[in-house]
C-alpha cells in the first residue's frame, strides 16, 4: 500500500470520529436541555398556585372596594346630618333676628317715649345712640359666632372622618369617639346660646334724668357680660374639639390613615 492511500484512510477515520463525537454531544445537550424542563405536574401546581395569588389580590381589591363605598356612605350621612342641623338653626336664627327687629323698633319707641322726662338734648341723643349701637352690636356679634361655630364642626367633621377610616382598618378608637361626642354636645350647646343671645332686646325704662347715667351704664355691662358668656360657649367648644384631635393623634398607627379628598372637599362646603 503506498504512502498516499495510508494517508487517505486515516483522514477518513478521523473524520468519522469527529462526526460521531458531535452527534454525541448533540443527543447529549437534547437529554440536558430535557431534563431541567419542569415536568407537567410542576407546571401546573405552580398555574395553580399564580391563579390563587390572583385570586387573593382580586378579593382583597373587592373588599377594599366595598370599605371604600361604607366609608363613603358613613361620611355622606354625618355630613347629611350636620347639614340639615345647619340649616335648621339657620332658620331659626333668621326667625329670631326677624323677631328680634320687631321687639327692637317697638323697645326703641317705648325708650323715647321714657326719655320724654330728660330735658337735655345731647343726653337723649346719646343714650339713643347707646342703645342702637348695642343692638347693632349683638346681631354682628352673634352672626359671627354662628360662623365661628361651623368652622369648629368643620374640624369635628374632619375628626369624624379620620375615626371612620381608623375602623376600617380594626383600629381602636373608642377613646376618641367619646371626646367627639363630648364636642358635638359644646357645639350643639353653643348654638343654643347662640340663638338666646340672638333673640336678646337691650332697653332701659328712663325714670328720671339723675339716674340716667348709671342705668346707661348697667346697660353696657349687662351686654358685655352677656358677650363674654356667650364667647366663653364658643371656647369650650373648640376645646372640646382640639381635645378630640389630640386624642386621635395619640392613637397607634393613626398617621396611616387619611380621609378621601371629595369628603374633604364637601366638608369645606357645609358652610354654604
Amino acid at each position: 500500500m503506498s504512502k498516499n492511500t495510508k494517508f487517505g484512510a486515516t483522514s477518513i477515520i478521523i473524520v468519522l470520529s469527529l462526526m460521531l463525537s458531535g452527534l454525541a454531544y448533540a443527543k447529549a445537550g437534547t437529554e440536558d436541555s430535557s431534563s431541567n424542563r419542569p415536568s407537567e405536574p410542576i407546571r401546573n401546581e405552580r398555574v395553580l398556585r399564580q391563579e390563587g395569588v390572583q385570586k387573593e389580590i382580586s378579593e382583597i381589591k373587592s373588599e377594599m372596594t366595598i370599605k371604600k363605598g361604607e366609608y363613603k356612605t358613613r361620611m355622606e350621612e354625618i355630613l347629611g346630618s350636620i347639614k340639615t342641623k345647619r340649616e335648621e338653626f339657620k332658620l331659626r336664627f333668621e326667625a329670631n333676628n326677624e323677631e328680634t327687629k320687631t321687639k327692637a323698633v317697638e323697645m326703641k319707641a317705648n325708650f323715647k317715649e321714657s326719655l320724654q322726662t330728660i330735658k337735655d338734648e345731647n343726653k337723649k341723643l346719646t343714650a339713643e345712640k347707646i342703645i342702637d349701637t348695642i343692638q347693632l352690636l349683638n346681631t354682628k356679634l352673634t352672626a359671627q359666632f354662628s360662623s365661628k361655630i361651623d368652622q369648629i364642626e368643620n374640624v369635628l367633621v374632619g375628626i369624624e372622618s379620620r375615626v371612620a377610616k381608623a375602623e376600617d382598618r380594626k383600629i381602636d378608637v373608642s377613646s376618641v369617639k367619646v371626646e367627639i361626642e363630648k364636642a358635638k354636645q359644646a357645639i350643639e350647646s353653643a348654638r343654643s346660646a347662640i340663638s338666646t343671645q340672638a333673640s336678646k332686646v337691650y332697653s332701659i325704662n328712663v325714670t328720671d334724668e339723675t339716674t340716667l347715667k348709671t342705668e346707661m351704664k348697667t346697660l353696657r355691662d349687662t351686654f358685655s357680660t352677656d358677650i363674654k358668656a356667650l364667647n366663653a360657649t364658643i371656647k369650650a367648644s373648640h376645646v372640646a374639639v382640639r381635645t378630640a384631635a389630640t386624642t386621635l393623634a395619640q392613637v397607634p398607627k393613626i398617621d396611616e390613615v387619611e380621609t378621601l379628598p371629595e369628603i374633604e372637599s364637601d366638608i369645606t362646603t357645609t358652610n354654604n
